[in-house]
């Protein structure tokens, strides 16, 4: 398990009262003027010998020597490690503690045995998305890197994975533990070393249509975490990729914007650009990736790879693809080693910068059939942006101006003014709430 923060195991000590929890293991203390006795569950005694001081949060037996924090007293009493009695003091599992209890896992378990290797991902997902909640510094690392958005974490259920997912498991002595186990390694939860794959990463998890987990990304957070003598540093479930990240944006747009791995999605994501998905990798152009862009029958593309070698040789590998499909292509020109997090956390702010790079990306393939106006359709303000895309069909490009003045947008369409005021309120596809009305309108 990763290394506990300091702070962290200083509040456990201090916050969880113990004289409480030894009352919900069915002992019974006896005030002794400013402490309390009771017998000691450490050896076998008739008269109480074992002082809870409240005051320091502390016990001592001076019939057997035990003694110590509250980690401590839960560490003997349950016959567990250190990482399992912070774990156990975290969650607040407590109650009775029996003989034939004893060194056993006594957290509930988050899956019963019979479960089916889809529902299983899915409740690991839950469980990690539940350890970054509780989890400061993996929150910390968010706020780092740009995309601390609660709207994120909480849309594409991020989560961590701190070792603790066997804590919540039968025991791996017991049957129900080696079957829930082997078919965790089977989805690739578990390594064959039955060590957790993402131990000590931000897990960014990728969802079918019908909710479930069909892939998961890990990076690395932890620089002290290793899988045995390879570090790693991000990467994939086992096998081949599967899903799309966020792919409700091919439903509501016919543009979108391509990067090279979901840190930089999500960077784009939180600024307001919501149309916005991610390769796995340079080599990762994956064919439920290319079945997305032909199904939302998507027009043009911003290929947002990182600025170095790898990235510009990925997006002349996967420009005729596009062009192949009437799908018009632009190179997001990023400076020279930088991608977009790295952008976004140093050109400020961050949703005109990046704004001010669609519009200037350069045109590497311009079919006939797309209009290659330098407008993008992407609309620049002070707050979060909406990409905004209309039905070229139906509304020419020609026959639309726009101007911006501060938060409000006017149109003029043919021989009518409108303004749109509102669009920095909406930041997902789940709610799109915006004022419309005529500014002016002229008459022949």
């Amino acid at each position: 398990m990763p290394r506990i923060a300091d702070e962290e195991i200083e509040r456990i000590k201090t916050d969880v009262p113990l004289l409480e929890w030894v009352r919900s293991e069915g002992l019974e203390p006896r005030k002794r003027g400013k402490d309390w006795v009771v017998l000691c569950p450490f050896h076998e005694e008739d008269t109480p010998s074992c002082v809870i001081t409240p005051s320091k949060n502390l016990f001592n037996c001076f019939g057997c020597g035990a003694g110590g924090t509250i980690i401590d007293w839960v560490m003997r009493r349950r016959g567990i490690s250190f990482p399992h009695a912070i774990e156990v003091l975290r969650t607040g599992s407590v109650g009775p503690v029996s003989d034939a209890m004893h060194g056993q896992q006594h957290i509930e378990p988050i899956m019963p045995m019979d479960v089916s290797a889809r529902t299983a991902l899915k409740e690991v997902i839950d469980y990690y998305h539940q350890c970054l909640h509780q989890t400061p510094e993996v929150l910390a690392y968010l706020e780092k890197r740009g995309i601390g958005s609660a709207d994120l974490i909480e849309t594409f259920k991020l989560g961590y994975c701190n070792r603790t997912l066997g804590y919540r498991l039968p025991s791996k002595h017991t049957k129900a533990g080696k079957t829930i186990r082997t078919t965790l390694r089977d989805v690739g939860v578990y390594r064959q070393t039955m060590f957790e794959h993402f131990g000590g990463c931000l897990v960014v998890p990728i969802f079918d249509a019908d909710g479930g987990v069909v892939e998961a990304y890990g990076r690395k957070i932890r620089p002290d975490h290793k899988i045995g003598k390879k570090e790693m540093k991000h990467g994939y479930l086992p096998g081949a990729h599967r899903g799309v990240w966020n792919a409700r944006a091919f439903e509501a747009s016919d543009e979108i914007i391509l990067c090279e791995a979901l840190i930089d999605a999500m960077t784009f994501w939180v600024h307001g650009f919501r149309n916005v998905s991610a390769i796995y990798g340079t080599s990762g152009f994956s064919a439920d990736l290319k079945a997305a862009f032909e199904r939302g029958q998507i027009k043009r593309v911003f290929i947002a790879f990182d600025r170095d070698e790898a990235g510009d040789r990925a997006a002349e590998k996967y420009t005729p693809w596009f062009a192949e499909r009437g799908i018009e292509v632009r190179r997001v020109q990023f400076p020279k080693g930088m991608d977009a997090n790295g952008y976004a956390l140093k050109v400020q702010p961050a949703p005109k910068a990046l704004d001010h790079l669609l519009r200037s990306s350069e045109v590497l393939s311009a079919p006939e059939a797309v209009d290659q106006a330098d407008d993008t359709g992407v609309a620049a303000q002070d707050g979060p942006l909406l990409h905004l895309s209309g039905d070229r069909e139906k509304l020419p490009r020609s026959d639309v101006m726009v101007v911006q003045e501060d938060n409000q947008l006017y149109l003029t369409i043919m021989d009518r003014r409108y303004r749109v005021r509102g669009l920095e309120k909406n930041l997902s596809y789940g709610a799109l709430k915006v004022n419309l009305r005529p500014a002016s309108v002229s008459m022949p």
